[in-house]
This record gives structure tokens, C-alpha cells and sequence, in this order.
């Protein structure tokens, strides 16, 4: 006898063709086959195998294999999230669970810019979100997402947690930050869908995060339980409009946040059947998996004693799966206590548990799996991949403000190139000498003395030209940060200052106003310039978004006119830097 969701699911199927077929996952594009396939895996499944199949448990490293493979055994657990690692070594480790486990498992991974996010040592890292949210040609984005799918399949990957959708409007939100594409829905919407499509292209199911939006936090939930404040309108207007869109186009995933939205529900938005079934499920009419960010991070667990009661919370409130969850007996226990008092009933995590099959359907996992390790730091680096990364730097890098000036040519005169920070950054200067300009370069250590700057002010003056390239920056501010604006008060060194910039990196900008031009390239995160007041009265501000050795290529070649200035701010800064700001143009500089 099947299901009741094996009719439900043959109906939705059956009619897809012929209404809101946008707002359907792929994997719902299910043949007769497969639907058979679903059924027979799910009914031979005992009660407590079937709650087990809606849990990710977390695989950190090699130590960990031994905790997951009885987490396999012993529950039949639906799959599980790495996290760190060699590629060879995550390999390994899923060919060996796919021999003791009963239902095939889904592997996952948070890997928002590619496979060397989680594993530095042997994936590619793609530019972050903040810097693609600077381009204007989507389509690169397209084809990033189709190569981290490639990526991520060749190391067994089928769920990627990204994109992230979070509208960052919040320059002092301490987790999302450069995560995010930016502010303007719009765009982030647009971006988005385009890296969706690039993973499932290749049947990676993308995972839209973080349900309903965390962009404007300035807690990290990873340690406590963030606010949003706002009220209904701003909710549908802003922070769910990436989602509407997202789901209009077909994503297969959205992971649910844990964020206190009082607006709506006093419970965490991840626990709350308002915010997931009502207003993901009925409002949205999502009808892809949801996923919880992780169960285990502090803005759950501090408002739990026992482990699983927040996975049967999750569950009852409309999740599908509980991510990052390794206390299986007991969230099994607590979900059976659940369904006993009515919260939730079988037909619900029958529903679930087929979602969870034909996203298993689709992305080939029945099929038995076993992964070669047999040329993999090749397939882990294709050539297309550092040509991509390059397009992507060329349209990102960001000419903020401009006086005039540039490109540089040869008979400019002399030119001063100042790194501050780091003396290994030499793209520009090769960039400029290939030109025939006469270039010499200088190092300022971040902390250097007021002496130290003082005495190559000086000698910069003796130069027609000055480009300085600040960097040794962080990507996120620091929890307990707060960013300095200085137009409130003088700087000091007893000041601490956000991204790990410097007393010393700020004097030097503030003296670096006397020079008859000067350049100033900012090879990090855009927020760092709300430290930097007084930058904007330098001739020039090219902004990088993060600091890579294409985007240090980039800023060469803008430099030199080899192309042209494309990127765009995507999120506002302060009052002198505003979401959109940018120069298109070297000879009008008002376009």
C-alpha cells in the first residue's frame, strides 16, 4: 500500500506542468520510478529510523569517523555535515559510511564560496559574497555556482548551505557581514538565483539561509539569541523579499535561523511553527526541504537543559531536517513524546521523510556511491576555475571616489607604491613597470611609530605619484567591536579598533592628505573605511571588497586603464559611502 504522500507527491508531480511549476524544487520533477524507489526505502524503515533520517550529524575531523559511523549504525541517521579537513581524508570517511549505512546518506557541507571554505588546503575558494555583490555581470556568478557543484560532488557533496540572502543592512552585524551580497534586495535576490541555478545545475541542492533574514543582527548567534526588531511591512517588504524570489525560482532548500523576531512568535524563528509553517510554507508557499541552522549553537542550547528537545521542537515547528545534531537517542525519544502529546503526528514526518528521499533521488544517491581519490588535486583545480576567479576580480575591484588622475602612463612621472601592512604585495608595482612608468616601493609595518610615518611622508613628497595599499585586515569586526568613527572623537593608541586596523594605519591616511596625489587601495572589507575618516579627501579610493592575489591584479590593471572601473558599492558604509556609489569612467568622473 503506498503512502498517503506517495499520492500527494504523484498529484504535485502530475500538475506541476500546469501551475506555479516556479515554486517547486527539481527534485520534485520525480518519474514513476523514483516515487517507487521513495516508498520502498521509507516503508522499511522502523518508527525510530524514520525520525533518524531527518537529523545531520556534524564530522569535524578524522577523529571524529568513529562517533559517525555509530550515529550510521546504530540510528540510521539521514546524513551528515563536515567540516574540516583534508578532501582525501572526507573521501575516506564517506566510503566507508556508505558500506554500514542501511538508507543512503546525503553528504553536506557550508561551503558558501566553494570547497575551500571548509577545506582551505585542497578546495578553491571563490570571492565572498560582499565582493560578487560588487558585479554587475550575474552570470558570473552562474557559472561559480556550477563549479563549486562540480567541486563538491567530486568529493561527495550533494547539500551546499549557501546562498546566503540576508539583506546586510547592519554594518556592525558580527556574523553575516561580507557573507552577505549586500543591501539592495533587489540585487541580492538576483545574485542569489544565479548561484542557485550554477549549483543545482548539477543536482547540488542549494540551501537559502538565514530564514527569516539576518542581515540586520548585531549578535552572532552562533553565541546568543539575535533581535530583529521590525515590524510586519519592513519584514515582507525587505528581509523576505530574497526569499520570495528565490523560492519563485525553484531553490531546493531554505535553512531557518535561530533570531527572535517578537514581531511574529517569542519563541527562536527555527522553533517557531508561525514563522516556518505559516509563513515559509503557507505565505511563501515553499515547498522545498527546510533545514535549521545548527541545533547545537548557543542560541539554542542556552535556552535548553536536555539534548533533542529542541530537534523535536524544530521538527514539530516545520523543519524537515535538524542540522548539526548529534544526540540522536534522545531528540528520537523527544520527538516520540511529541507525536504521543499530539504536537506532531506520523503523517507530518512521513512528509518530511519523503522530501528527504527525493532530494536523495535526484541528486544520485541510490545509486551505490564510491569516490576515487585518483587524480583529485587535479579535479579540485581546474584551469577554468583561476580564469573565473580573475573575471570575477576585474568586474568586482571598485573605484569609490575619483578625482582624476588615472590611468597611469608612462611619462607621469615618478611613482611611490606604499604597502601598509605587508611587503609581499607586488602586483601593482609589476603592473605599473610593465607600462614604462618609474615605480619604487616602500613598506610601513602596521605598527610602526608616529616617527616612522612621519619620516616617509617626507620622502613621499619627492614623488609625483603615491598609491598606497592598505591591508592586514580581518573579514569581520570582532564581537565585542565596535567601529570607530572618527569624526567623534580623535584618534588614539589606546583605542581598539574593528577588523584589526591600526593606530598607525589611520595617521598614516590622516598624513598621507598632504601628498599632491595619492591614491589609497583598501584590500579588505568595505566596513573597514568607517575608521578611516578622512580618506574620502584623498584624489582616489579603489576598494577591493577582500584582499586576493586577483584582486590585487585587478587593481593593477584598473590602475594602468588595461580595463576599466565596473564594480559597485553593494552596501552603504556611513553617511560619506552609500550602497551604489560608484565611478564608471576615467574622464568623467560624474558618470
Amino acid at each position: 500500500m503506498k503512502s498517503i504522500f506517495f499520492l500527494k507527491v504523484f498529484i504535485v508531480i502530475s500538475t506541476i506542468t500546469l501551475a506555479q511549476e516556479k515554486r517547486y524544487p527539481a527534485f520534485f520533477n520525480a518519474s514513476m520510478d523514483d516515487l517507487h524507489w521513495v516508498d520502498s526505502v521509507w516503508s522499511s524503515l522502523s518508527e525510530d529510523e524514520k525520525i533518524a533520517q531527518l537529523f545531520i550529524v556534524p564530522h569535524y575531523t578524522s577523529n571524529s569517523y568513529s562517533e559517525v559511523e555509530d550515529l550510521v549504525e546504530k540510528y540510521n541517521v539521514g546524513g551528515v555535515i563536515f567540516f574540516k579537513g583534508r578532501a582525501e581524508t572526507q573521501i575516506n570517511a564517506i566510503n566507508k559510511l556508505n558500506k554500514v549505512a542501511k538508507t543512503p546518506l546525503v553528504y553536506t557541507l557550508d561551503a558558501e564560496w566553494g570547497l575551500g571554505m571548509r577545506l582551505p588546503k585542497d578546495g578553491i575558494s571563490y570571492p565572498y559574497a560582499m565582493t560578487l555583490g560588487a558585479i554587475e555581470n550575474d552570470s558570473l556568478i552562474y557559472e561559480m555556482g556550477v563549479q563549486m557543484a562540480e567541486q563538491l560532488k567530486r568529493v561527495g557533496v550533494s547539500v551546499s548551505y549557501g546562498p546566503v540572502v540576508d539583506l546586510n543592512n547592519n554594518p556592525l552585524n558580527p556574523v553575516i557581514n561580507y557573507r552577505s551580497f549586500g543591501e539592495n534586495k533587489e540585487k541580492v535576490a538576483s545574485k542569489a538565483i544565479q548561484y542557485m541555478h550554477g549549483l543545482q545545475s548539477q543536482n547540488v541542492l542549494a540551501v537559502g539561509k538565514h530564514f527569516p533574514g539576518h542581515g540586520d543582527t548585531s549578535v552572532d548567534s552562533h553565541k546568543d539569541l539575535p533581535v530583529i526588531p521590525h515590524d510586519v511591512a519592513r519584514l515582507d517588504s525587505m528581509e523576505l523579499y530574497p526569499y520570495k524570489k528565490l523560492i519563485e525560482a525553484g531553490v531546493g532548500g531554505v535553512m531557518t535561523a535561530h533570531l527572535s523576531v517578537p514581531v511574529w512568535d517569542e519563541q527562536p524563528s527555527s522553533l517557531s511553527p508561525k514563522i516556518i509553517t505559516e509563513i515559509l510554507r503557507d505565505s511563501l508557499a515553499f515547498n522545498g526541504l527546510v533545514f535549521t541552522d545548527g541545533i547545537l549553537m548557543n542560541a539554542i542550547t542556552k535556552r535548553f537543559k536536555n539534548y533533542g528537545k529542541a530537534d523535536a521542537k524544530a521538527l514539530v515547528a516545520g523543519n524537515d531536517v535538524v542540522e548539526f545534531t548529534n544526540h540522536i537517542g534522545d531528540a528520537i525519544d523527544a520527538v516520540k513524546d511529541e507525536i504521543e502529546a499530539g504536537n506532531i503526528t506520523w503523517e507530518s514526518i512521513d512528509d518530511k521523510g519523503w522530501r528527504v528521499l527525493l532530494m536523495k533521488k535526484w541528486a544520485g544517491l541510490h545509486q551505490p556511491q564510491s569516490i576515487s581519490t585518483k587524480n583529485l588535486h587535479a579535479d579540485l583545480h581546474p584551469k577554468k576555475a583561476g580564469k573565473l576567479i580573475q573575471n570575477i576580480a576585474d568586474e568586482a575591484v571598485t573605484l569609490l571616489q575619483y578625482e582624476g588622475g588615472l590611468p597611469l602612463e608612462k611619462g607621469n612621472g615618478k611613482v611611490a607604491i606604499v604597502n601598509v601592512g605587508s611587503k609581499n604585495y607586488t602586483e601593482v608595482e609589476k603592473a605599473l613597470k610593465e607600462q614604462g612608468l618609474e615605480v619604487e616601493s616602500f613598506f610601513l609595518s602596521k605598527r610602526a611609530s608616529t616617527t616612522e610615518v612621519n619620516a616617509l611622508i617626507k620622502k613621499l613628497k619627492k614623488f609625483d605619484t603615491v598609491i598606497s595599499q592598505l591591508s592586514g585586515f580581518y573579514m569581520t569586526q570582532g564581537a565585542k567591536d565596535i567601529a570607530v568613527e572618527l569624526e567623534k572623537g580623535k584618534a588614539s593608541p589606546a583605542m581598539r579598533y574593528p577588523y584589526k586596523i591600526t593606530y598607525t594605519q589611520i595617521k598614516y591616511i590622516e598624513q598621507a592628505r598632504s601628498l599632491p596625489q595619492h591614491f589609497t587601495v583598501v584590500l579588505g572589507n568595505a566596513y573597514v573605511l568607517r575608521s578611516f575618516q578622512g580618506i574620502e579627501k584623498q584624489n582616489s579610493v579603489i576598494l577591493t571588497y577582500q584582499n586576493s592575489k586577483a584582486l590585487r591584479k585587478a587593481v593593477g590593471k584598473l590602475i594602468v586603464g588595461k580595463i576599466q572601473p565596473k564594480g559597485t558599492l553593494p552596501v552603504t558604509i556611513d553617511k560619506r559611502y552609500k550602497e551604489g556609489i560608484s565611478f564608471k569612467s576615467f574622464e568623467n568622473p560624474n558618470i
